[in-house]
């Protein structure tokens, strides 16, 4: 990646920024996110008013107001923690992987490989998904991933150079089918996170916590397309470390119509993410309005 000097001098003071991060001890990082979160939630209206909204139409008849606000609070400390858990995540050596995660479920991933068509492996913004670059490491396999590339050259390549450095390859999600079908085609393993908000083009209708969303078909379409097994995953914050879990594999219907089996087999996936974060509910990104894209027939935000 070529940058200019200006450039270049602000991408090293990124580097020796987050290198200074990772040193900050899990607790007192934990103190300074609590605080800044704090700050955040009270001058960012329009983000806290968006997690809110989104909790309560997930859990406003199964809990109370201030039930849904003190999790609106954790997922702003959870969002700004990822400031010192990630540097630290990024440190992490092969060894010390078992000191900080407890894994779950890795067999059904190591089954779904065995087939020989490569793995699908999809996940969410949830807990710490930076922690996705040690998959390579935990689960042992090629695991290699898709993301949204940067705008802000110094910090784009930071992020790629750390993210790859545990062995994963990255490719920026504009043109990544390619390097998908190779990928899989060589019998590895491919992460997604698949609960953005998707453009009314690029995607189909489906429900998610009771509500109308529009969910990118992409995923659907791989897996119809490659007949690669298809697997949930996740990284959560739990006891002080790290759980990593893998869910048994999720059939995929193939009924020889494509319209239709994009549509089952994305509401199935969603679905299986659904799960994961009613488990977990004060750790998903509810900042994020998922809910944006609106049918036709309804207002549009």
């Amino acid at each position: 990646m070529k940058m200019t000097i200006i450039e270049t001098i602000v991408y090293r003071a990124i580097k020796a920024l987050f290198g200074v991060l990772a040193l900050v001890p899990p607790k007192t990082g934990e103190k300074i996110a609590l605080f800044l979160s704090k700050l955040w939630f009270v001058v960012d209206k329009r983000h806290r008013k968006v997690a809110i909204e989104n909790l309560t139409h997930a859990f406003g008849d199964q809990m109370t107001a201030s039930e849904i606000n003190r999790i609106a609070r954790k997922t702003f400390f959870y969002a700004t923690n990822m400031i010192f858990e990630t540097p630290r995540v990024y440190a992490l050596k092969p060894g010390d992987v078992s000191k900080h995660y407890t894994v779950h479920g890795l067999h059904h991933l190591r089954a779904a490989h065995m087939r020989g068509k490569g793995v699908l492996m999809f996940s969410g913004h949830l807990g710490n998904w930076e922690i996705s670059v040690q998959l390579n490491n935990i689960a042992r396999l090629q695991v290699s991933g898709v993301y949204r590339k940067l705008d802000f050259a110094p910090a784009e390549r930071y992020f790629h150079e750390k993210r790859e450095s545990k062995g994963s390859r990255l490719y920026p999600l504009k043109g990544a089918v390619h390097e998908i079908l190779r990928e899989l085609g060589l019998g590895n393993c491919m992460a997604l996170l698949i609960d953005q908000n998707a453009k009314r083009r690029q995607g189909v209708f489906i429900d998610f916590f009771g509500r109308t969303l529009c969910a990118n078909m992409g995923p659907a379409y791989l897996a119809l397309l490659t007949g690669a097994p298809v697997i949930m995953y996740f990284f959560v914050r739990e006891n002080g470390k790290y759980r990593f879990e893998v869910l048994p594999e999720i059939p995929v219907f193939n009924s020889g119509d494509m319209e239709k089996d994009i549509l089952v087999n994305t509401r199935n996936f969603n679905k299986a993410l659904e799960g994961i974060i009613r488990r977990y509910p004060d750790q998903w990104f509810w900042i994020h309005n998922r809910w944006k894209t609106r049918p036709l027939a309804e207002p549009q935000n």
